[in-house]
């Protein structure tokens, strides 16, 4: 270390050091984790000076909640948080993350590093902060100690987390991934809160991206806050205002022009006082004047919010590019909650109507069953698991997640029996006719196990199917992801997973529900859905048997998925049809490519389809053009 800077590390700072003094003299931020890496300057991000001073040791402010885009500061702001206090006032810390590995995951890439970088570049906290690598037992990947205080990471998914010994500082970073309810035992942050509670100089520090209009944590607690906006002065008028995105409808707000191919060609701002263009050159001279405007400035909890178009220039997020985003989101639901949600920093509020069923059967088309047409490439199933019968839907994928459905029937026989799994076996085994001529499998089924009493039949069945075939189990709880990580069930003695054994894939039932709900309803655009004519009025009432209903429990709302007919069976097998598409990869296939090739090789379609992929390609069986024989009610009629 140079003489300067062991000099200035010897320094003792100023307890009255605000953490925007304090980030400028002291803060690196390291090159592992940013784009803009080196040292800390608040010119950069002028939307977090006021929250740093908020949570500054010398402010009377004792919770700072940030509701925010991605990407834009507000774990930086947690850093320098976590690094000021421990430098200046130092006292036992908490920091929780979403789950426990969230929470590794941080202490890794992002903490450790920059630790490394601050003290790499200032000397400020040498000696200080143990390396979880060297020999000091009191430092782990998890836990930090140093004089006078401690860091700790944990998951906010275990009650006990917020049941152990007081902190004086607390942080609920990405608070929007904890649940409303953890463990029955109440809200999320009103338990972290009570961990502060012997502390009268306390700080809690809340940050997220908001996710769904009643669901999100962020936005409850910014409600309850001052409900600070960052607002930026106008360049012409000099009237302050909160950048907006707008509509067509509004005067103010982004505008943008485009050319005869659609692509934007101009984007500008027009201000909500003046009208007058304000260019993006303009956020050079008002993001560094802009300041919060709290709606209820007398709350002690200070609340603060702003949205991606307040970014500094040179970050990507430039209006124009947030405005072909909206472009190319607007015909998707779940495009349009994502560019909402991480770049306006606004809830959303799902659109859960329950389809008529009448009325998606008058969109049947004139196409066979048990045929694909033109827009169809990536062909899966889904089978449903009852005590008397299977329920089977084949569908067929193609560009934007549009699907063609090609088969759907409930096969019946007692499923503890061999015979009705035989059915299906023709089934996933027989080749389906392609418009352009070329022959195509079924390349991935999902067999759901999630009865008890047969579960041990669908193990017994997709275990000699892999990959091909694969055992899945639903998960009701909001938020999770179509499909997720497997869990293996076949396991040896010694608890090691059995090579070519039996791996459960969990599949996030309600997104699913909600996700084709919401296709559904339309008729172009992102994964519009298709049916052939002939298709019997059963399959549309069960696939609309659900509705989505919010109900309270202990004073929480939950989403909830409730039937409103005897059957549901086509729903949840259009669910397990969508997982195993994106388990063979739907969203990575170049369905350009595999078009172009058809034409040469039509009779090697499938194995196309999963190169592109990245699935293993497998050994084609049967290509019988033989109807299946089965008892459907729709091949019955």
């Amino acid at each position: 270390m140079s003489y300067s800077k062991a000099f200035k590390a010897g320094l003792m700072p100023d307890p009255d050091t605000d953490l925007v003094e304090w980030a400028e003299e002291n803060f690196y931020l390291p090159r592992e984790s940013t784009a803009e890496y080196g040292k800390f300057r608040i010119e950069r991000t002028p939307m977090l000076r006021e929250i740093l001073l908020a949570l500054s040791p010398a402010s009377g402010v004792e919770e700072v909640v940030v509701q925010k885009p991605t990407q834009t500061g507000g774990t930086t702001a947690a850093i320098i948080f976590m690094l000021g206090t421990a430098d200046m006032q130092p006292g036992p810390t908490l920091l929780i993350q979403p789950t426990a590995e969230l929470a590794k995951s941080f202490s890794k890439k992002k903490l450790n590093p920059t630790v490394k970088a601050t003290i790499a570049g200032s000397g400020r906290l040498d000696g200080k902060i143990k390396d979880t690598k060297s020999r000091d037992g009191d430092s782990t990947i998890l836990e930090k100690v140093f004089p006078g205080g401690s860091w700790r990471l944990a998951g906010s998914n275990s009650p006990a987390v917020y049941r152990s010994e007081s902190v004086r500082y607390i942080i609920l970073d990405d608070f929007d991934g904890f649940e409303l309810n953890i463990g029955g035992e109440g809200d999320p942050g009103d338990l972290a809160d009570r961990r502060t509670g012997t502390f009268r100089n306390r700080k809690i520090y809340k940050n997220s991206t908001p996710t769904l209009k009643g669901f999100s944590n962020i936005e409850r607690a910014y409600l309850a806050s001052s409900q600070g906006l960052f607002m930026v002065p106008c360049p012409h008028c000099g009237e302050f205002q909160y950048l907006v995105f707008g509509d067509p409808k509004t005067k103010h707000g982004i505008k943008f022009t485009r050319d005869t191919a659609g692509q934007i060609v101009d984007c500008w701002y027009v201000c909500e006082h003046c009208q007058g263009r304000i260019d993006e050159h303009h956020k050079e001279l008002m993001l560094p004047r802009g300041k919060y405007v709290h709606k209820y400035p007398e709350r002690k909890v200070k609340g603060f919010k702003y949205n991606a178009l307040h970014t500094p220039l040179g970050w990507v997020n430039t209006w124009k590019h947030i405005a072909e985003l909206i472009l190319e989101a607007k015909d998707s639901p779940e495009k349009l909650q994502t560019w909402q949600n991480t770049l306006m920093a606004e809830t959303f509020e799902r659109k859960g109507a329950q389809p008529d069923w009448a009325a998606l059967r008058t969109r049947c088309e004139p196409y066979p069953f048990l045929t694909i047409p033109a827009g169809g490439y990536l062909l899966t199933c889904g089978a449903d698991v009852q005590h008397d019968r299977l329920a089977v839907v084949i569908r067929a994928w193609g560009r934007q997640e549009c699907s063609f459905l090609v088969y759907w029937s409930e096969l019946y026989g007692d499923t503890s029996q061999p015979e009705v799994w035989g059915q299906l076996d023709q089934l996933l085994n027989r080749s389906y006719q392609h418009a352009s001529g070329a022959d195509l499998q079924i390349v991935s089924t999902a067999v759901d196990s999630g009865d008890g009493n047969r579960t041990q039949v669908v193990y017994n069945f997709v275990r000699t199917r892999v990959p091909r075939c694969f055992a899945v189990k639903g998960q009701s709880q909001p938020g999770k992801p179509i499909i997720g990580r497997p869990v293996a069930v076949d396991v040896s003695y010694r608890g090691t997973m059995i090579k070519g054994g039996v791996q459960v894939w969990p599949v996030g039932s309600d997104t699913g529900k909600s996700t084709i709900y919401s296709r559904l309803q339309q008729t172009t655009g992102q994964g519009v859905y298709h049916w052939p004519i002939g298709l019997d009025d059963g399959y549309f009432q069960q696939l609309t048997a659900e509705k989505q209903v919010t109900r309270y429990s202990k004073g929480y709302p939950v989403l909830e998925w409730v039937k409103t007919g005897p059957h549901n069976e086509a729903l949840d097998c259009e669910v397990y049809a969508y997982a195993a598409a994106i388990r063979a990869g739907l969203q990575r296939i170049n369905f350009d490519e595999v078009e172009q090739q058809m034409h040469v090789h039509v009779n090697s379609s499938t194995s196309m389809i999963q190169n592109s992929s990245n699935q293993p390609q497998q050994q084609q069986t049967s290509k019988s053009k033989t109807p299946v024989v089965a008892r459907s009610r729709w091949m019955n009629r």
